[in-house]
This record gives C-alpha cells, structure tokens and sequence, in this order.
C-alpha cells in the first residue's frame, strides 16, 4: 500500500537541486557542513553542562546553623514525601502531600551523635584498647 503523499515528496525532492541552483546559491559545501555540525555539537554541549549544573545546584542544600535542619527527604510518591528534620537538637518525622504537613513520629531521647563527636570517641576507645 502507497502513501497517499509518496509522489508529492518525491517530486519535492527531485526539484530541490533546481530549486537551489535557481535562486542563485551554490551547493554546501563541506567547510560549512563541518561548521553547521560543530555549530550544533556547541550547542547541545551546553545544554548538556546546563543541565548538569542546574541538578548540582538543586542538590545542595543549605545547612544552616539555626534551629532548624533537614537531616533527610524520601519521595515516597509523585508528589509526597517524608522528611526527617532536627529542631532544636529533637528530631521529628514529617509527612508531606501538597496540602498538608502532618508530624508522624517525634524522636526521643539524645540525638544521634555527629560524625566528629563518634570519630572522637572511637579514637578515645582505641587509646584505651592499646594501654
């Protein structure tokens, strides 16, 4: 089975040289082919880098040294997810849908200790381990 169209794009095609050499301009040549596709590699380069940049950037979160700090986010559907924030040294457990934030759980006890503070401790265990 044809292609109801197949005779007019062929016939586009086969005048397309005359068509070119009628309005006075010469064929490509391949100087320029290289430059119209180095032209485009450039282009989608960079927006490849943008791209890159732009998920870097939305992967850095401020840590700020206030009251309050996001510890942890999980997507749990399309457009919820769950956050574990610390406020005021209490971690709390939130939900949150686009129209509402609910607490599901409040953490007690201590903290959980900071990288520094383990790494300290583990050096002070092992001093005493050799003595």
């Amino acid at each position: 089975m044809r292609h109801p169209y197949a005779q007019s794009v062929l016939a586009a095609f086969a005048l397309a040289p005359g068509l070119c050499a009628a309005a006075g301009s010469a064929p490509v040549g391949i100087g320029q082919a290289v430059q119209v596709i180095l032209g485009l590699a450039l282009v989608l380069a960079m927006i490849v880098a943008a791209a890159w940049g732009a998920r870097r950037l939305q992967a850095i979160r401020p840590q700020g040294r206030g009251h309050i700090r996001i510890l942890e986010g999980l997507a749990v559907g399309t457009r919820d997810k769950l956050l574990l924030i610390e406020v005021d040294g209490q971690r709390v457990l939130l939900g949150m849908s686009p129209g509402r934030i609910a607490t599901l759980h409040t953490f007690a006890g201590e903290p959980a200790p900071q990288f520094e503070d383990a790494l300290h401790a583990a050096g002070q265990q092992l001093l005493g381990a050799k003595s």
